[in-house]
């Protein structure tokens, strides 16, 4: 996927925490992206991806629980990983109990999981049940390219 593709997610999710006391529909923020210059085709494809965050909305502000990391997760996943899982979370590429999968297979590891290690569950754990643009979104993100929430 292009880094634009990314850029124009950044875009939708600030646009959504720039305006939390007003409830965005999935039209508004299309037609708004058409003004600000985006082709069509960025826009479906974009909107696929953080869609779901549409219907979902509650009529107040959106709150987003933070998981803390026990003291044992903290001290397996190295702060790279740790980053790069709560990114990936944060961007909606995965679900909360895809995280905790994640971290269960992570205590199998022997020593520190480092973002090779993260790639390498997270290529057949998450990525391959999604299409090619998903996974090079997915890799994007996991990468750190584009803008970073925190």
């Amino acid at each position: 996927m292009k880094s634009s593709l990314v850029e124009l997610v950044d875009v939708i999710v600030r646009r959504l925490r720039e305006h939390p006391d007003a409830r965005p529909t999935e039209k508004g923020i299309r037609t708004w992206l058409r003004r600000q210059g985006y082709n069509k085709r960025d826009i479906d494809a974009a909107m696929k991806l953080v869609g779901s965050h549409f219907s979902t909305l509650p009529q107040t502000q959106e709150r987003v629980a933070v998981r803390l990391y026990s003291a044992y997760e903290e001290y397996k996943l190295t702060p790279q990983a740790r980053q790069a899982l709560t990114r990936l979370e944060a961007y909606g590429l995965i679900e909360p109990y895809e995280r905790e999968m994640i971290l269960d297979y992570a205590n199998h590891f022997e020593g520190n999981l480092d973002l090779d290690e993260l790639d390498y569950l997270l290529s057949w754990m998450i990525c391959s049940n999604h299409d090619v643009e998903f996974q090079q979104t997915f890799y994007s993100v996991f990468e750190g390219k584009g803008e970073t929430l925190h």
